[in-house]
């Protein structure tokens, strides 16, 4: 048998040392993928239970979590215009166990109401999956003395100031279409902010409002009860073929829809974010998923984090200038 001296020794420790050392140092990002994940990962939902992104990131939940084979949970946190939910996503550790569902009244309109921001969504949101949006719906009460778009507008303009409008989400979708009525109708109306949708519907079914606007799923409930009617839509829809768009009645820029995505923190590392991506995609592709979405009145149109970057890019432009025009604040 061989016997190595001294000198040699200390070279195979050397050795040995340096290949265990590159290896721990090299080689991060594949422990960290093939760790993740190991306990359950939490979907931070900045709004009320029920509406769009609330809905459509439950069903994703419930597929992501036999996609990565742990619990993965949908937790709502309403509150302060989606800045409380989306400042304690941020504030969790960047790990990818905390995600951040969410519209571009959180992405977009929340940093632009802002005064002091608390976060930048274009530098510390990481989109990993856009999955689905669905038009906005301008609705009348059963008792408001119109009935259609076209009477709204008559109405209004015959009777300056009598006209009562509700809208919630400030500065989100469904406030943006609202105040393009206003404003492209040149209609004197008064406006009656709610803090959440639940309270909006509240005021319109008891006649407090004439008139107010939501997003199609929310709103659907109600035009097949008869408790109120939709009269225009931000893009048309199957489920309604005699309800006229923006676009059909002269009004092509009211075309913005409401959305829902999912977002990771920016400092997630990489190789836990492209598993997450992996994963959304997986399970927003999933034909079951696709149908349960669909069934809201939703138009799944599943972008990945590439195309998902470039539609946030040409919104905020959009949402900045209606909400200089109509001068909405919220601070």
């Amino acid at each position: 048998m061989r016997v190595l001296g001294q000198t040699a020794r200390k070279s195979v420790v050397w050795w040995a040392v340096v290949v265990v050392g590159f290896l721990f140092i090299a080689s991060p990002a594949s422990l960290w993928a093939q760790e993740f994940p190991s306990k359950p990962i939490t979907i931070i939902i900045p709004f009320q239970p029920g509406g769009l992104v609330d809905i459509t990131c439950r069903i994703l939940a419930d597929r992501l979590s036999k996609e990565l084979k742990v619990p993965v949970l949908a937790e709502n946190m309403a509150g302060a215009a989606g800045r409380l939910a989306a400042t304690t996503f941020l504030n969790r550790p960047p790990d990818g166990y905390t995600l951040l569902g969410a519209s571009g009244a959180i992405a977009i309109s929340a940093v632009l109401l802002s005064k002091t921001p608390a976060f930048d969504s274009r530098k510390d949101f990481l989109p990993l999956g856009y999955l689905c949006d669905a038009p906005v719906a301008m609705s009348v009460a059963k008792s408001a003395p119109f009935q259609t778009f076209a009477e709204f507008v008559k109405y209004a303009k015959a009777n300056p100031g009598k006209v009562i409008g509700g809208t919630s989400a400030l500065g989100g979708e469904t406030n943006i279409m609202f105040e393009q009525i206003i404003l492209q109708n040149k209609i004197d109306c008064k406006v009656v902010p709610y803090p959440d949708n639940s309270k909006l519907t509240t005021a319109i079914l008891g006649g407090h409002v004439n008139w107010m606007t939501q997003t199609m799923p929310s709103t659907m409930p109600y035009q097949k009860s008869g408790d109120v009617k939709i009269v225009l839509l931000t893009r048309r829809a199957a489920e309604l073929p005699d309800v006229p768009s923006g676009a059909d009645v002269g009004l092509p820029d009211i075309s913005l829809h409401v959305w829902s995505g999912v977002f990771a923190h920016s400092k997630t590392p990489k190789a836990v974010y492209d598993k997450l991506a992996a994963a959304v995609a997986a399970a927003a592709k999933d034909p079951e998923v696709t149908k349960k979405i669909s069934a809201t009145g939703a138009t799944v149109d599943f972008k990945g984090p590439q195309d998902f970057s470039k539609l946030l890019n040409r919104q905020w432009d959009i949402y900045a200038n209606i909400i200089k025009a109509a001068n909405i604040q919220v601070e």
